[in-house]
Formats: structure tokens, sequence, C-alpha cells
């Protein structure tokens, strides 16, 4: 894909204005990306055009609202981030601080070095970062529902696919296809806008590093397909227990299909944990999704997705939703939770990013 645009700015400005974007260039329905923002995203937040000054740190703000909270929970929830990016030479500095949200602390989502090779098309990252996945976890979620095995754990294994790793990704363009190496040692504990911090009853870490590849290429041109490996081993430790590692893996096939206006994607999970009590118990998990989506305009979606998994309990979720932009800047997305033989839950958020250019 070539890498270029042009027009007015207006949207967070840490681009926008460094480039003279629109939002439009780079976002379908904030903070979701299109596929510019994607390629964007993996040149290493650069594009061949003149730089101009810029906004240093930019805000996204969200507020979600849910129908009949649980006992306890309030019924609006404020959540923050912080957003900050910066060009060292031939390094890009990215920075995604979370604010805390329900009295839980701020801290660091996302930090990481990246640099983009145009000779060997080559991204390499070094620091705090999301694995590759076909959906981003965390920053560009198009619904407020997780993407069921995302976030799974398994027995007293509490590392999900959603947390960020520390360590380093290196990502390749082979030409139509791309194909990434993760190497990773740590994770962030915790969710993108903050929140309470989830007592497990254990201590856990990396017993030796995280080994990933992840493979996207496309069939045709409406068809991608992909495939992902990922293998380690946890060092846990239980509360008044001994300490025990669990070597795990996790294996992903994932397809997308878009034609005109729709959407249509699947993955699906399985993974296999060696001792995931600290008794030798070998468990086996799964888990995936299908979703389809329709834009009815480039900047409004409405969408429909059924997530299971079974790890080892069996749960199933139906998720509907619909967003759409009420400025350039901010996002209204409603959204109906339904498990499957359980009350379902109405929710809402307004999503919106600071600061606005002066001009609007």
């Amino acid at each position: 894909m070539t890498i270029g645009a042009g027009g007015r700015a207006s949207a967070i400005p840490l681009f926008a204005q460094r480039y003279q974007l629109q939002c439009s260039a780079c976002h379908s329905v904030l903070p979701e990306l299109n596929a510019f923002g994607n390629a964007f995203r993996a040149h290493g937040y650069r594009l061949p055009l003149p730089k101009h000054g810029t906004t240093g740190v930019a805000m996204r703000y969200q507020m979600e609202w849910e129908k009949d909270p649980a006992s306890g929970s309030p019924r609006f929830t404020p959540g923050a981030v912080l957003l900050s990016n910066a060009d060292i030479g031939a390094v890009s500095a990215f920075v995604h601080y979370n604010l805390g949200a329900q009295g839980g602390p701020a801290g660091l989502f996302l930090g990481y070095l990246a640099t983009y090779n145009a000779h060997t098309q080559s991204l390499y990252r070094l620091g705090l970062f999301e694995l590759p996945l076909a959906q981003s976890p965390g920053q560009r979620l198009d619904d407020l529902a997780p993407y069921g095995y995302y976030g799974a754990h398994v027995g007293l294994n509490d590392l999900s696919l959603s947390s960020p790793r520390w360590g380093a990704q290196a990502e390749r363009t082979i030409g139509s296809a791309v194909a990434d190496v993760t190497v990773d040692f740590g994770e962030f504990k915790g969710a993108a806008y903050g929140g309470k911090p989830v007592p497990t009853g254990e201590t856990t870490g990396a017993n030796s590093p995280e080994i990933g590849m992840f493979l996207r290429a496309p069939l045709t041109s409406g068809l991608q397909v992909g495939g992902d490996f990922i293998t380690g081993s946890r060092r846990i430790v239980p509360a008044g227990r001994n300490t025990f590692t669990d070597a795990y893996q996790r294996e992903g096939v994932f397809a997308k299909f878009t034609e005109r206006n729709v959407d249509l994607q699947a993955e699906q999970w399985w993974g296999n944990d060696q001792n995931s009590d600290g008794f030798g118990a070998q468990t086996g998990s799964t888990g995936g999704y299908v979703r389809l989506k329709y834009y009815v305009t480039p900047h409004a979606y409405v969408g429909v997705r059924y997530d299971a998994q079974a790890v080892p309990f069996i749960t199933r979720d139906m998720v509907y939703y619909a967003a759409f932009h009420v400025t350039p800047h901010a996002r209204l997305l409603v959204q109906e939770l339904a498990p499957v033989g359980q009350p379902a839950h109405l929710g809402a958020a307004l999503t919106v990013g600071f600061p606005w250019p002066p001009h609007l």
C-alpha cells in the first residue's frame, strides 16, 4: 500500500497536525482504524510528507453507561487515556497511559520504541506492546465487550492474549503477506482505561520468554486468512502453596472477508496448559468468535458478534451494537450484551478525542 494523503487537519492532532491530515484518512469510526490507518501504524507512524508542529499529548476520554449496573457499581463510568508520540531520528516513541477508572490506579498501558526499514519492509518494536492479533484487544475496540478468548485465564495461568507484553516485536511484509515474531518476558495486568485490580490469590510471571508467531495473507482481493502460534512457560505462586510452572501453547486461525460495506471476520483459538493448577492437570481450552459488521456510511456501522469459549467451562455471548461519529472527534456506541441463557445488558459509551483543532 502506498502511504500518502493530504487535507486539513481535523482529528486528534498528534498525527493530523504533523502531516496535515483529516481524521477520515486513518479512522473509520474513532478509534477504529481503516486500511490506511493500519498501514500508517505498520510503518512506524511515519509518512513521506513534510512534518509540521504538533500537539505533544492528546487525550481520549470515554464515558460508559450501563442500564442495569451490578449491585454497588455505578451507572456511569468515566475513563481516559493520554496518548503521545515523538520522533527521535529514525525511531518513533509511542505512549498510551491510562488515567485510571472505578478507583483503579493510573499506569502505563503501552509504551514502546518503533522503527521502520523501508528497504526490507520491516517494522521493529521494543517495549510494552499489544500482540498483533486479528482484533486490537485494548486500543481500537469496535464495541464494549471483550473478545471472548482474548481475555481467558486457564486455571491459575492468568496470562491472557489481551495483556500487553514487555519485549520485542519484528514485523515484515513479504509480498502481500505480513509476518510477525514476538519475544516477551512480562506483561501488563490491567485494562486500557484502568480499573480496580482484581485479586487472584496468586503471584504470576514469566518462567521463560514467550515466543509468538503471526501470519496474515490475502487469498483473493476480499479474503484474508491467517494463523497464530504462541508458546511459553509461567511461574505461579498460589497463596499458601509451593511455586509451580505451567508450560502452555496457544494456536489460532483467522479469516476475514470484506465486500463493499460488509465486513465478516472469524477467529478460533485452541490452548493447552501442561500444569494449570499446580497438581499436574493438563487443561485444554478453546474459544473464538464470528463477527458481522455493516458500514451504513464510512463512519457508522451496525454489528453482531457471537462469542464462545470453553476454559474449561463453556460460555456463549451474543453482542449487538451500533456506532457512529457524532463529530469527527466523537463516537457514540450503543450495545446489548446477551449471554446465552442469561439476562441481556444494555450499555453505551461516548468516546471523545481532545484537544480539537481550533478551527472547529
